[in-house]
């Protein structure tokens, strides 16, 4: 939550540092961009390279992008965003992409979450996870992920 939500129980329970904030952003020139920035859980091995670093946790094309966060060897076990991103360079829809590669990631035990945007503007969201907070605008309408359900769920605008 970087530190700059108003409500002051919120930031006196939030651990700071922790987290992941993720966007993907498409332009009005029809370019797309991913990015994601984690705080990581602690203690991860020495020498280890997070999902964050590599394609497995963010990832674009011409044809979509994705930014996922949840535990990096899920992700990274998964290639997550660059499945989604290929998916849908493949063909496939963009919610499609992401119910299908969420359910594998699913059978898998997996826990993890991702934000998407195609090329044509859709914005999609889905987790493995208990929690996944996001919120998007797609230059008419803000939303967020606040009444998602517990377990897989997969949406898409």
């Amino acid at each position: 939550m970087a530190g700059v939500i108003a409500e002051s129980e919120i930031l006196e329970t939030s651990a700071p540092g922790q987290g992941t904030i993720g966007v993907v952003a498409l332009d009005t020139y029809g370019k797309i961009a991913a990015g994601t920035s984690t705080g990581g859980k602690g203690f991860e091995r020495i020498g280890r390279v997070s999902d964050s670093a590599m394609p497995a946790g963010n990832y674009a094309t011409c044809d979509a992008g994705a930014s996922c966060t949840g535990v990096g060897e899920d992700i990274i076990d998964e290639c997550l965003a660059p499945r989604i991103v290929i998916r849908v360079g493949d063909g496939m829809s963009l919610r499609i992409a992401m119910e299908k590669s969420l359910t594998e990631a699913g059978e898998n035990k997996r826990d993890l979450g991702v934000i998407a945007l195609s090329s044509e503007g859709s914005i999609a969201w889905g987790k493995t996870s208990n929690v996944l907070l996001a919120a998007f605008h797609n230059g008419n309408n803000i939303g967020d992920t606040l009444e998602l359900k517990s377990g897989i769920q997969i949406d898409c605008i």
